[in-house]
């Protein structure tokens, strides 16, 4: 029977065990992702729109928020694999961020509109 499928396909490779870093941890390319300087531009939005929460001004890091997350997806879209940012696939990347950035919005004003 294995014979059968070796002959059909001759091209077909064993499975090949999952890249790890030697600790028995899954590979991670730090290199192919992100900047580290995109990452600590996200967190000071974040930092400040927390501080600006606190002083009571949630609409305001709301606006923050959202507005970063929607420039992190419209970059990603517009950069591809040059930008700055990067998780994972683009589609994937743009839909997560425009998706958080319009929904914090959405969510926001719903809120707001029930009070």
């Amino acid at each position: 029977m294995a014979d059968a499928a070796k002959t059909e396909n001759p091209n077909l490779k064993p499975p090949q065990p999952p890249k790890t870093s030697g600790r028995g941890h899954p590979f991670v390319s730090e290199a192919q992702e992100g900047r580290p300087i995109c990452e600590a531009i996200i967190f000071l939005v974040v930092l400040v729109a927390a501080l600006v929460a606190f002083c009571g001004y949630t609409w305001a890091a709301t606006g923050l928020v959202s507005v970063a997350a929607l420039v992190c997806g419209a970059l990603r879209l517009i950069l591809k694999e040059r930008s700055p940012w990067k998780v994972r696939s683009v589609p994937f990347d743009a839909f997560i961020s425009i998706a958080l950035g319009i929904g914090l919005l959405v969510t926001y004003t719903s809120i707001q509109l029930m009070l």
